[in-house]
């Protein structure tokens, strides 16, 4: 799946994804033991720009969360990120990725 992290620099920000196992959506994606992992990177292999704290809500919820603080840290208008799950075998899959768009503040909240 691909989606677009739209930022603006010094707001906090959220995205919440489900996962299901068909396309109608009825059968949710069980992560009771998966482990997640997401980054934001200037462009893929690229340098790490911060990790991306994620929670994971049994079934299927998985909500990243950027703080205030770590988008004044975006100060690159364009990048990319990705979400991974490892699974309790052990097999890697990325199950998210995208363009991150950062607008640049105007009114700094850090002041």
């Amino acid at each position: 799946m691909t989606f677009a992290l739209v930022v603006y620099q010094g707001d906090s920000a959220s995205w919440a994804f489900k996962f299901w196992q068909d396309r109608e959506r009825t059968i949710p994606v069980d992560l009771t033991d998966v482990a997640a992992k997401a980054e934001i990177r200037d462009r893929p292999g690229g340098r790490l720009l911060l990790p991306l704290p994620l929670a994971i809500t049994p079934p299927n919820l998985v909500v990243a969360d950027l703080s205030s603080a770590d988008s004044r840290k975006l100060a690159r208008r364009n990048g990319v990120w990705d979400m991974q799950f490892t699974l309790a075998d052990g097999t890697v899959a990325t199950v998210v990725s995208g363009h991150v768009h950062v607008t640049l503040d105007v009114t700094d909240s850090a002041a």
